[in-house]
């Protein structure tokens, strides 16, 4: 799968009501975790939670504990962005 295609795939499975897991794409969980991250940058999702081992002065060591998608939820601006890819 492409990204594009990932990242639609999983804000559609969010505003179904489905809660995505790496396991799903096949995907590390370092790599799930950069993709999260990138929609809760850009705005497309909210209420997630990241959890790292590591020491957080030290990038390098940090690695991705879990993903808590639970309570996440697209926001109006991934929901307008959702709907615009579909079409």
């Amino acid at each position: 799968m492409e990204n594009k295609e990932i990242i639609l795939s999983i804000l559609n499975d969010l505003k179904n009501g489905r809660t995505p897991s790496h396991t799903d794409y096949n995907l590390h969980l370092d790599i799930w975790a950069e993709f999260i991250e990138y929609l809760d940058d850009v705005k497309y999702i909210k209420e997630v939670t990241i959890y790292w081992f590591g020491d957080a002065d030290e990038y390098y060591d940090e690695r991705v504990h879990s993903v808590d998608l639970c309570k996440a939820k697209l926001t109006p601006f991934g929901e307008n962005f959702l709907a615009e890819q579909m079409n």
